[in-house]
């Protein structure tokens, strides 16, 4: 009984040896395709611990080769970049992601989205890393109405398609079109016309508010006087002279326009000297007194 389960164990450890031998060096693709033709390529691979940065470098030249191959099989201008580079030790080995930005990767027909030209140059995996599985996520307003070679997995709720042999996948003529779905479609009619009618309505409607509201304006429009004469400084202190019977000293004049000593006292001066009133000292003030009223006096 002991033997029996020793040997149980010694072919379990095997086992797990080889699942883990067998998933060094792995890789897996994931296409999550755009509206606009782009794609984004997500790789991962699991590689062994000897795993050095020469790789990336040998994978951004070898990306540079395959997209100038695929502008001549395909007959369209194409840009790719690497956007991202993680690395994750895992154990004995080394988890390396990589996410590859990749414009005009599909064609775009009227509402369609068409996938698989890309592939039809040669040896497209050997570019990359290799054979693994690789996964197509295309946008949720879209639907699937063709795909050759047929999917191994296939999940319309997430939008998902699987192959489990990109090598395979690419040597057999690959063509995906995702279409547009009805409903979308009779949405964007729907926004197409509604949109410039209701922007139309909103022209009009403002048009009328203000033509609405400038007649109102019209008829409760106050009348003002056309001029309005302000008094200043010197028909200000001529003033107050007259309320104080023609004479004032020139403390309260300073004191009731609200001046500076300094401007009253320039005011005073400037009406002295065009004779329209008098000053005389009284201790530390002087008495101003309005020439008419010293006219009136002596007459």
């Amino acid at each position: 009984m002991k033997i029996r389960l020793a040997s149980c164990i010694a072919f379990l450890i095997f086992l797990s040896s080889l699942c883990t031998v067998s998933s060094a060096n792995s890789v897996e693709y994931k296409v999550q395709i755009g509206v606009d033709g782009s794609a984004v390529l997500d790789v991962t691979q699991l590689a062994e611990s000897g795993f050095s940065y020469n790789t990336i470098q040998r994978f951004t030249t070898n990306i540079t080769i395959l997209v100038e191959k695929a502008e001549e099989k395909c007959g369209r201008q194409m840009n790719t970049w690497i956007d991202e580079v993680n690395i994750i030790p895992q154990n004995n080995y080394v988890l390396v992601k990589y996410k590859l930005m990749w414009k005009n990767f599909s064609r775009i027909e009227n509402s369609k989205i068409i996938v698989g030209d890309v592939f039809q140059v040669e040896n497209f995996c050997s570019y990359l890393f290799g054979d693994g599985a690789i996964y197509f996520t295309y946008p949720h307003e879209y639907d699937v109405t063709s795909a050759v070679p047929k999917p191994d997995e296939i999940d319309y709720s997430l939008g998902t398609l699987k192959w489990l042999s990109a090598e395979r996948f690419s040597s057999q003529n690959p063509y995906i079109a995702f279409t547009k779905s009805s409903s979308n479609m009779f949405l964007e009619s729907v926004l197409i016309y509604a949109i410039p009618t209701s922007l139309s309505a909103a022209l009009l409607f403002t048009l009328f508010y203000f033509k609405r509201r400038k007649r109102m304006e019209k008829v409760i429009e106050p009348k003002f006087p056309q001029h309005i004469e302000v008094e200043n400084a010197e028909e200000k202190v001529i003033r107050m002279i007259r309320a104080g019977g023609g004479c004032l000293y020139q403390s309260q004049i300073a004191e009731q326009c609200k001046f500076s000593k300094a401007k009253t006292s320039q005011l005073l001066s400037a009406l002295e000297k065009r004779g329209i009133i008098r000053r005389q000292k009284r201790g530390r003030d002087k008495v101003v007194v309005l020439a008419e009223k010293e006219g009136g006096e002596k007459s």
